[in-house]
Formats: C-alpha cells, structure tokens, sequence
C-alpha cells in the first residue's frame, strides 16, 4: 500500500495536528523517502542475533576499556559498533506506524542489551586494575538538558537518513558519536562495580534520556513523513497513547533541566571565583601556594594558603567584603596563614618557589601525547641516585604497567626547574608528571616504590600534572 495517502484512523474529526501537519507538508515534503525500505532496515537491526550480538559484546568491552584508559579514540569506536540505535529506533518506527509487535520486540531486545552491557562493563571493571575515574568518565554522569537536545536531533538526522533512497552513509556514523548509547551504560557499570551511585544512576540517567529522545524523534519524523499505519486506532487510544508519551518525556526532562541550572550556577561562581583571586591576593612579599574552590549554595566557600608574612585582620575583613562585588556575597573566604616562625628563614623562599611551582603546573593542566610516546622518548637516558645508575626507561616503563596516568618521570642527585629567570634546586627529588593526579594512598605508593627501586634511603617525590610539550 501507498504511504501517500491520508493515516489509516478510525472515521471521526481531524485532530489539530494532523490539519497542522497537512498544511506544513508542502514545506517538508521529501521526494527521495524510501518507507519500505526503512522500515526493513530498521526491522533487521531490531534482533540481537548473529553479527548484531558479537557487535553488541564487542561494543561494550571496547568501550569500557576506552572509559578505563581515558582514550578518546577508543570511546569513539565503541559508538561506531555499538548497534543499540537499532531496538530504540525500531521503537519509535513501531510507535509512528502503530505496529504494537514491533514496539514490543524493541523493547524486549533493548532491556536485554542495556541489562547485558551493565552486568559485562561491570565484571570488566571489577577485574581491571585500574580503578580510577578518569575525564571521559565522568563527563557522562552528570547529564543537562543539553543532552537532550542533542538526542533529539541526532535521533531525528538518524531516521531522516535511513529513509532517504540509498541512505545517506556520512550520517549515521556521526548520529551514532554524538547520541553516545554505550559509552553511559559502560559508566554505569562502572559505579556499579565500585559501588559509586552518584555515577551510577547519573550514567543511566543519560542513557535512558538517550533512549527516549532518540526514540521520540524517530516517531515524530515518521509521523511527518506521513509512514502508513499498519494498525488503525480509534481516537481515545491515539489521545492515551500521546498522554502516556507526553509523561514519558515530561519526567525524564524535568531532572536535566534542574542539572543544567546547577551547572550554570557553578560555572558561574567558578568564573567569579578565579577572578575574585586574580584581582584581590596578589601581594608583595607572599605567595599564594594553593586554591580551592568549593560551590554548594550557602556552603561555597574560596578556600586559599598564602605563604609569607601574615595578612592583618583588616585587610583580610576588606577582602571578604569585595566578594559582593563579585556576585560571591554568600560565599566565604578562608585564609590560611602559616606562622612564619614555623617556617626557618632560610627555607622560605625555597618553600614558596616550590609551592608557586606546584601550583603552575596545577594550572595548566592540558592534555598530553600518551605515555608509550613518553617512554619512548625516556628510554636511553640515565638516572644516577647515589651514585647508581639505572636505565630511566625501565623504571618508567614498571611504574606506566601500573599507572595508565603516568606521563614523565625526573629525577636524579639533582633537579632544575626554571621559573622565569630564577630556578629551584632540590637534592634526592624525583618529579612524576601525571594526566590527572592520583589520590592520597596511590602518591604514597609510588614514593615507596621508588625509594625502593632506585636504593635510596629517603626521597622528596613531587606530584604535578605534566605540562603539554611543544
């Protein structure tokens, strides 16, 4: 049957939105539709049996391996295999056509699939000895309403390319990176595995708003193109059906929308934070040697150490005063001030070079080359501690086995840094560069190891974030 003619429904007054879409078809009319052909690509993408099965396993190990290892390039290819879009557009096609049969196999296959890449990301990450959240992780666990608009029109470009005559083939890919279905629900095997349900439930969250946009898309664009209705329904079904669907979309964007806001805010306060610091703690004689900036409402606090000699109690009320001027009124500022007697003269200035160091290379955290690059590039040069010498690529390559992060390693009986025109020396000192650094216990850790490894009886190891080279 032809689908240019009028929706199959039962006899009765024509809704709103069908006038609505009869007057507009002229504008959005396409010539090159191929239903038939769509709705049986989408139907053989449904089933999870054969190729889409390997795919789907295969698609949820290489994703949380990328997760795992924070390669982008892996995550990337993850989405190209994944082929969850089949079951969630073939949702929406049996939705827009009234194929009821279809709607459940959908479902049937996408419950098993979302239940499959939870339960396998999670052994994964359960047996994997790397258990840090990295960047690429957690930016899936705080979904905005954002995400949503991005799910719309990329579900939309997506079912717009597979009805067009001989498809469109640049599209789909990149419906399938930006919509990003198996990314989210390997995340959330990941706090699955570690019990964290903050990202549990914020990754599920993004995959199940995914889902429902992607899947609400499909319907609309089949709906406008005017698809026939394999099933006639009477009008009171039809006004159900959409009331069922408004709810749907109504309770998974309310939760986006109230975390859109809180990232603005914090954005904001973020920015006004930096520029408060900026503007009002530079002064002679002192360094400020580390930031902290905390926003939770009327908890937010500029948390700031200054070396040197101490503030005066006047100064510091003017400072808490300008936070106003900044938009930071229920913001508190907290100055820490060492007592310079706890400090020796003489180690001061090394004290505050060094903390100024530490903060530069906090500050410009960037992304790097990866470590095998590094290695590569470490492996020849010699490390002398003690008078011992040992290759600094073996020592590299050991401590990156165990440290994905790891991205440089210096160290020897002395170490040079330059700051401008002036530099710090610091004796028996090893430098470890990192992509993001690690917690507490995992610092300790690689001290020990290199006491150990490199013989030495004690050993100052300074943790920053590598700094990108040119």
């Amino acid at each position: 049957m032809s689908r240019q003619g009028r929706d199959t429904t039962t006899p009765g007054a024509v809704s709103p939105l069908l006038r609505i879409r009869d007057a507009l078809r002229p504008l959005y009319r396409l010539t090159d539709t191929d239903e038939e052909g769509a709705i049986r690509e989408i139907e053989g993408q449904i089933e999870f049996k054969g190729g889409n099965l390997y795919a789907l396993v295969l698609a949820i190990v290489v994703a949380s391996v990328g997760l795992n290892v924070n390669s982008t390039a892996v995550i990337i290819g993850a989405m190209l295999i994944s082929p969850l879009m089949g079951p969630i557009m073939g949702a929406g096609l049996g939705l827009g056509i009234n194929d009821l049969d279809m709607v459940r196999r959908s479902v049937r296959n996408l419950l098993i699939a979302a239940a499959g890449g939870l339960i396998t990301s999670a052994l994964y990450f359960l047996i994997s000895p790397l258990a840090e959240a990295q960047s690429e992780l957690l930016a899936r666990t705080r979904p905005t309403i954002y995400d949503v608009l991005i799910a719309l029109a990329g579900g939309s470009a997506g079912i717009l390319a597979v009805t067009r005559k001989g498809n469109l083939g640049n599209v789909i890919p990149g419906v399938a990176i930006a919509t990003a279905l198996m990314p989210p629900l390997c995340t959330a095997g990941f706090g699955l595995a570690t019990g964290n349900w903050a990202y549990f439930f914020g990754a599920l969250y993004l995959f199940v708003i995914n889902t429902v946009f992607i899947c609400v898309a499909t319907l609309s664009v089949v709906r406008l193109l005017g698809f026939h209705r394999v099933e006639a329904l009477d009008q009171a079904s039809l006004g159900r059906r959409r009331i069922l669907l408004a709810c749907a979309m109504a309770l998974t964007v309310l939760p986006s929308l109230f975390v859109a806001w809180q990232v603005v805010r914090e954005t904001r306060f973020e920015s006004a934070a930096r520029r408060f610091v900026a503007d009002n703690l530079d002064f002679p004689e002192r360094a400020v040697v580390s930031t902290k900036i905390v926003h939770g409402g009327d908890s937010s606090a500029i948390e700031t150490t200054i070396l040197g000699r101490p503030l005066s109690d006047e100064t510091v009320d003017n400072l808490r005063q300008r936070l106003a001027s900044y938009g930071l009124e229920r913001a508190r500022l907290v100055i820490h001030q060492p007592e310079e007697s706890s400090i020796a003269p003489e180690q001061l200035g090394q004290v505050v070079r060094a903390g100024i160091l530490e903060d530069l290379y906090t500050r410009n955290e960037e992304a790097l080359k990866s470590r095998d690059s590094r290695i590569k590039l470490l492996e020849g040069e010699l490390l002398r501690v003690r008078g011992v010498e040992l290759p600094l690529g073996d020592v590299v390559r050991e401590l990156a086995a165990l440290y994905p992060q790891l991205r440089s390693l210096q160290a020897g009986a002395a170490v040079s840094v330059g700051i401008g025109a002036a530099s710090v020396d610091s004796s028996r000192t090893a430098v470890v560069g990192w992509s993001q650094l690690p917690g507490g216990a995992e610092r300790r850790r690689v001290a020990t190891f290199l006491i150990q490894r490199l013989r030495a009886d004690s050993l100052r190891v300074v943790h920053t974030i590598a700094p990108r080279r040119m």
